[in-house]
C-alpha cells in the first residue's frame, strides 16, 4: 500500500512494564512481523511503515528485557531504531543521533514532532502478494507460503489444487491406492501434490507442525482434497531440508497452518461464509449439478490482558458432479481392448519393433458416466494462553473428514477373436472377428478422514527457552461398499446357453482430433441404445470391502539458547518420539448369476428394475447414443439379499483364508535427536544443523500357503525392518543489502517405503509346474537423496520482486508408488521357484529451474484502479533407473518438463477482478500399464491448460461478494495415453466448468 503505514496496537489493560520486566520469546523472522509480536509481549503499542521494513528481518530477542531494550534487540543492524512517544506507545524510524543509551532516559520526540501516518484498513490484492513476497524474502532458509489471500483469490476447490500456484508444485488428479486410475480422475478436482519431480509420498505433510498419519494402505502419499483451502491461515513450503524437521522427506515440507485467536483489537469476532455452485457438465445431462457450503469462524481473547485466546471454526460443503469419461487405456488393460491395426506379418506384431507405439488401435471401448458427490465436514480449535510472563502454552485441534459416493457406469465393446490379413501388398491389416456389447456398472465410494492434535509450551528464562510438546494424529482411508455389476449381449449361464457375441470384421475404430471414432455395425449400436432391456443381466452383485486407518502420536522437546551478543545468534537441540500403529483389510464377495437364482432365463437389468431411464448421450458433445441410469440402491438390495457363505471369495474357499488374506497392521516408531546453531557475520548468515533418525517398523501379515494340492490354511507372518540415518544440513544466505538476497542449502534426506511394500502378505501358488511367491519385501531399502538448493530474489523497481531458483537431487534406491502390485522391479528366480516382489530402483535425479516475478503495473487503463502481474514458471528434468525390465533411463512419475502459473488482478474501488492461468506440461503417470515387452508402455497425461476467474465486490468493510468461474476455455480436465507419441488408448475426462457464488460477512 504504497507509501503507507501499518498500525499495530496491543491495547494493555494495566500499566506499561514499568511494574514489572516482561519476558520475550521473539525469534529472528521478517522485521515487520518481529515489531507486532514483540509488542503483543510488552503490551505496548507500535508505529511503523511497512514498505520501509519490506526486504528487512530481525535479530532474535529472548529473555526478560526492559521494553525499550528489546526493541533495542530486535532493531539491531537494520537501520532504525524505536522512539518511545508515551509510556505504550513506539515509532520506529530511520536510526539518527542523538545515541540510543539515552532513550532510556527521557522521550526522544513529542507527538507533534512525528510525520503523519497514514493507516489504512484495506489493502489491495499487490499489497497483499507483495506483503507475503517480502516475508518470504526475510526468511533465513528458503521457503515459500501461500496466504489465505493468496488462496481466496484463486478458484480451487480443495487444498491439493491451491498447492498448484507454487512453482515446482504438480496437482494430480488420480492415483494408485484404493482409487485410482480414470476412476478417481473422473471427479474432476485435484487429489495430491507432487514436488520438484518426485510423487507426493515423497512429501511431509504437516499441520500446525504437526506430520499428519497418513491413512493410504499403500503409499505415504497424503490425500488432500478433503481440507479446503480457506480453512489455514497459510501453507509453508519448505523447500530445504532443516534439523528442526522430520527427515523422512525428499521433496517440500507442507506445514498447513490454521488460523488462531487474535489480538484485542479484533476480539470478539464472527466470520460466516455462504456459497453455492453449479457444475456445467451435470447440466448437459440434465441433472442440476448443485452443491453449498457454509463456514463460520469465531475468535475472542479472555482475561483482564487478554492472556487467553480462542478459535474455533467449523465448515461444512456439498459438491455434486457427473462428468463423462472415455476409458480407453481401462478397455486395453482389462478386455485386452488393443492391437496393431497393420502388422508385417499374420503374427499381428509391430510393423518396426523398434517403434512397437506405432500403428496402435482400440479394439475394446468403454464410454460412461461418472456421477456422484462428496460432503465434507471441517472443523478447528486453537488455544493460547500466557499463563505468566515467560510461559505461554498453545493447543491446536483440526478434523477433516470428506465422504465420496462416485456411481460409473460404462457402455463397453468388448473385442473377440483377431486376425491379420493380407491385403495383396505384403501389409497385413487387422480383422476383428466379433464384438461383445455390454453395460458395466462400479462404485467407487471414498472415505476419508484426517485429524491432528498438540499441546505445545514455551517457557523463556533468560537467554533459555524450553519448548515440549505432545501430539497425535489419525487418517482413515476406506473403500467402505465397492460394488460392481454388468449386463451382456452374450450372457452364458445356467439357463442362457448359446449366446453370441455380434459378428464383425474389421477395424472397430478410426481416429479424429487423436481420439477414437467407433466403426461398429447398426446392430451394436441398438444394442447400446437398449441395454437396459437388451443385454442380459450377469451376476447379482460383487462388493469389495476395503479399510486402512493410521494413528500417530508422540512427543518431543526443544531447547534454545541465544547469546546476547556475538557472531553466533542462536544454538538449538532437541529430541522426539514417534510411534505409528496401522491396520489394513481388504475383502470381496461374489454373488451367483441372476438366471440361476432366479431359475430364470432373459433377465434384464430393466425387468429387475436396476435400469431406470437412461442418460440421452454417453459422452455429449463426442459420442451419441444413450447409456442407462442405474438405481444404485435396488442393485444393493439385490446383493445384500442373494449373497450367501459361497459369496465370501476374498482369496479362495477356506473362511480364515477369505477373512485374513488381505489384511496387515503393523506399527513404526521412530526416534530422533538434532542439534542447530545460527552463525551471522555481516551480510552473511550460516544455519548448521545435524539430525539422527533411528526407524523401527514391525508388520504383521497373512501367509496363505500353496493350494495345487488342496487349500490348506493360512497363519500369521511377521517381518521387521530397520532405518538409521544421519541427516545434516546447511543453509547459508548473503544480503548484499536490504533488497536483495542470496542462498544455498545442501541437505541429507530419505524416504521410507510404503508399509505394503514391507509387508503385504505372502502368497504361494504352482502353476504348469513353476512355483510363484509373492510377497512384500521387508529389506527394502530407504529412497536416499542429497540435495542441493542455490536461488536469488530481489526487490525491483516499482515494488517488483523477481526470484529465480535452481535445484538437484540425486535419489539411490528410488521406489515409486505401484497401489497394491508387489511384482516391481526384478523378479530373481531360483529353478523351478519365481519369487515376486519390491524391489528398489537404481540411481536417479530430478533437476530444475523456477522463476517467478511479481510487477505492480499501476493503472494501465487510466480508470483509476491498480493492476498486478504475479507469474511463476518451471522446468524440471528427471532421470531415474529402474532396471532391465522398466527401463534404464525413465522419466520419475508425476515430473512434467514444464509447470506455470500467471495471476492478472485489477481493483478499482470495491471492485476487483482476478484472471489466473495454470499450465501443466505433460508427465508419465504409470509405468508399464499393458506390461508388454519394452518400456514404451508407460502411461503419459497430457499437458492442461486452465483458465479460471474471479470477481469480487466489497458491499461494505466487513461484507464481501465473490463469483467464481473454473475452466472457462472448456478444456478436458483428464487425457492419459498409452505411449508418450500416441493417444490411439487413451482415457479422456470432461468435467466441464464449475460456477461458485459465495458471501462473507464479518460480525
Amino acid at each position: 500500500m504504497g507509501g503507507a503505514a501499518l498500525f499495530v496496537a496491543i491495547a494493555p489493560t494495566g500499566a506499561w512494564a514499568g511494574d514489572r520486566t516482561p519476558a520475550f520469546n521473539v525469534p529472528a523472522q521478517p522485521l515487520s512481523s518481529a515489531l507486532r509480536e514483540l509488542a503483543r509481549q510488552g503490551r505496548v503499542q507500535v508505529l511503523f511503515s511497512a514498505r520501509d521494513m519490506e526486504g528487512r528481518r530481525s535479530r532474535p530477542v529472548a529473555g526478560r528485557v526492559e521494553v525499550w531494550r528489546a526493541f533495542d534487540m530486535v532493531l539491531a543492524d537494520a537501520g532504525f531504531e524505536a522512539r518511545r512517544i508515551d509510556a505504550r506507545t513506539f515509532v520506529v524510524a530511520a536510526q539518527a543521533p542523538p545515541p540510543r543509551a539515552a532513550l532510556a532516559l527521557a522521550p526522544q520526540v513529542s507527538a507533534t514532532e512525528l510525520e503523519p501516518l497514514l493507516v489504512l484498513s484495506a489493502r489491495s490484492a499487490g499489497d497483499v502478494v507483495a506483503r507475503r513476497l517480502a516475508t518470504d524474502l526475510a526468511e533465513a532458509a528458503p521457503l515459500r507460503r501461500l496466504t489465505r489471500d493468496d488462496m481466496e483469490r484463486g478458484a480451487a476447490q480443495n487444498l491439493s489444487e491451491a498447492l498448484g500456484d507454487l512453482p515446482g508444485m504438480t496437482v494430480i488428479n488420480t492415483g494408485r491406492s484404493f482409487i485410482g486410475g480414470i476412476d478417481s480422475a473422473s471427479r474432476g478436482e485435484g487429489l495430491y501434490a507432487g514436488y520438484r519431480g518426485l510423487n507426493a509420498e515423497y512429501n511431509l505433510t504437516m499441520i500446525n507442525g504437526v506430520s499428519v498419519a497418513q491413512g493410504l494402505p499403500y503409499s505415504r502419499g497424503v490425500q488432500l482434497n478433503l481440507l479446503p483451502p480457506d480453512a489455514f491461515q497459510a501453507v509453508v513450503a519448505h523447500k530445504t531440508g532443516r534439523a528442526d524437521l522430520d527427515g523422512d522427506f525428499i521433496g517440500a515440507a507442507l506445514d498447513f497452518q490454521t488460523p488462531g485467536p487474535g489480538d484485542r483489537s479484533r476480539s470478539p469476532q464472527t466470520v460466516a461464509t455462504l456459497g453455492g455452485r453449479v457444475e456445467t457438465r451435470a447440466r448437459d445431462y440434465g441433472a442440476r449439478g448443485l452443491g453449498g457450503q457454509v463456514q463460520v469462524e469465531h475468535s475472542r481473547r479472555f482475561g483482564a490482558e487478554g492472556q487467553v485466546g480462542l478459535y474455533v471454526a467449523a465448515a461444512y460443503e456439498d459438491r455434486g458432479f457427473l462428468n463423462s469419461e472415455l476409458a480407453g487405456v481401462m478397455a486395453a488393460q482389462n478386455d485386452r481392448g488393443w492391437a496393431y491395426g497393420v502388422s508385417g506379418s499374420a503374427a499381428g506384431g509391430p510393423v518396426d519393433p523398434s517403434r512397437p507405439q506405432d500403428n496402435l488401435v482400440q479394439t475394446s471401448l468403454n464410454v460412461g458416466v461418472s456421477s456422484g458427490g462428496s460432503r465434507l465436514q471441517n472443523y478447528v480449535l486453537a488455544m493460547d494462553w500466557s499463563m505468566r510472563p515467560g510461559l505461554d502454552v498453545r493447543l491446536n485441534a483440526t478434523h477433516a473428514r470428506a465422504d465420496t459416493e462416485q456411481n460409473s457406469t460404462f457402455s463397453q465393446v468388448v473385442s473377440g477373436a483377431q486376425a491379420w490379413l493380407d491385403d495383396g501388398t505384403g501389409v497385413f491389416r487387422l480383422s476383428v472377428q466379433d464384438l461383445s456389447t455390454r453395460v458395466w456398472y462400479e462404485t467407487n465410494p471414498d472415505s476419508v478422514s484426517l485429524s491432528t492434535a498438540s499441546l505445545a509450551a514455551d517457557l523463556v528464562s533468560g537467554r533459555w527457552r524450553l519448548s515440549p510438546y505432545l501430539f497425535a494424529s489419525h487418517g482413515e482411508s476406506a473403500r467402505p461398499d465397492h460394488l460392481e455389476a454388468s449386463a451382456w449381449i452374450n450372457q452364458n449361464d445356467g439357463y442362457n446357453t448359446g449366446q453370441l457375441p455380434r459378428a464383425f470384421g474389421g477395424v472397430t475404430v478410426t481416429y479424429r482430433d487423436g481420439l477414437p471414432v467407433p466403426q461398429w455395425p447398426r446392430s451394436v449400436l441398438d444394442d447400446l441404445n437398449g441395454a437396459g432391456r437388451v443385454l442380459l443381466a450377469r451376476r447379482a452383485g460383487q462388493r469389495t470391502e476395503q479399510f486402512s486407518d493410521q494413528t500417530r502420536y508422540g512427543a518431543g522437546l526443544g531447547l534454545t539458547f541465544t547469546p546476547s551478543a556475538g557472531a553466533w545468534r542462536s544454538f538449538r537441540a532437541g529430541a522426539k518420539i514417534s510411534r505409528s500403529d496401522r491396520s489394513l483389510t481388504d475383502r470381496n464377495w461374489t454373488n451367483a448369476f441372476f438366471a440361476d437364482i432366479y431359475r430364470q432365463a432373459g433377465l434384464t437389468w430393466e425387468a429387475l428394475g436396476i435400469a431406470n431411464g437412461t442418460y440421452a448421450q454417453v459422452f455429449p458433445g463426442l459420442y451419441d447414443w444413450s447409456i442407462p441410469r442405474i438405481d444404485h440402491d435396488r442393485l444393493a438390495a439385490y446383493f445384500q439379499a442373494k449373497r450367501t457363505a459361497e459369496s465370501f471369495d476374498s482369496c479362495g474357499a477356506l473362511y480364515v483364508n477369505n477373512l485374513n488374506c488381505n489384511s496387515q497392521s503393523g506399527s513404526e516408531t521412530v526416534g530422533a535427536l538434532y542439534a542447530m546453531a545460527t552463525y551471522a557475520s555481516g551480510a552473511w548468515e550460516a544455519q548448521f544443523g545435524l539430525r539422527h533418525e533411528h526407524a523401527l517398523i514391525r508388520n504383521r501379515f497373512w501367509v496363505t500357503p500353496d493350494a495345487s494340492g488342496g487349500e490348506t490354511a493360512g497363519d500369521w507372518g511377521r517381518s521387521r525392518s530397520r532405518y538409521d540415518k544421519l541427516l545434516p544440513s546447511v543453509n547459508l544466505s548473503y544480503r548484499p543489502d536490504d533488497r536483495s538476497i542470496w542462498r544455498a542449502s545442501a541437505w541429507r534426506a530419505y524416504s521410507r517405503p510404503a508399509f505394503m511394500q514391507l509387508a503385504g502378505g505372502q502368497r504361494t501358488a504352482t502353476v504348469d509346474g513353476v512355483t510363484t511367491v509373492t510377497r512384500g519385501n521387508p529389506d527394502l531399502k530407504s529412497a536416499d537423496a542429497w540435495n542441493l538448493d542455490l536461488s536469488h530474489q530481489r526487490w525491483l523497481s516499482g515494488g517488483g520482486v523477481l526470484g529465480v531458483s535452481a535445484y538437484a537431487k540425486r535419489i539411490d534406491h528410488y521406489l515409486f508408488e505401484s497401489g497394491s502390485s508387489l511384482d516391481l522391479g526384478a523378479v530373481p528366480e531360483d529353478g523351478a521357484v519365481r519369487v515376486v516382489m519390491p524391489r528398489n530402483g537404481g540411481r536417479g535425479r530430478t533437476r530444475g529451474l523456477e522463476v517467478e516475478w511479481y510487477q505492480p503495473l499501476g493503472d494501465p487503463l487510466g480508470l483509476g484502479g491498480r493492476a498486478s502481474l504475479d507469474m511463476n514458471a518451471s522446468r524440471q528434468w528427471t532421470r531415474v533407473d529402474l532396471g532391465p525390465s522398466l527401463g534404464r533411463a525413465q522419466p520419475m512419475l508425476s515430473a512434467p518438463e514444464w509447470l506455470g502459473n500467471a495471476e492478472l488482478a485489477y481493483s478499482r474501488g470495491r471492485a476487483s477482478l482476478y484472471l489466473s492461468l495454470n499450465y501443466t506440461g505433460a508427465y508419465l503417470s504409470a509405468y508399464d500399464i499393458l506390461g508388454a515387452q519394452g518400456d514404451w508402455d508407460n502411461q503419459w497425461v497430457r499437458p492442461v491448460t486452465r483458465l479460471d476467474a474471479r470477481f469480487r465486490w466489497r458491499v461494505d468493510e466487513r461484507t464481501r461478494l465473490d463469483l467464481i468461474a473454473t475452466n472457462l476455455t472448456g478444456a478436458y480436465s483428464y487425457w492419459a495415453h498409452v505411449g508418450r507419441d500416441t493417444t490411439a488408448l487413451s482415457d479422456v475426462v470432461d468435467s466441464g466448468r464449475r460456477v461458485v457464488v459465495s458471501l462473507r460477512s464479518v460480525f
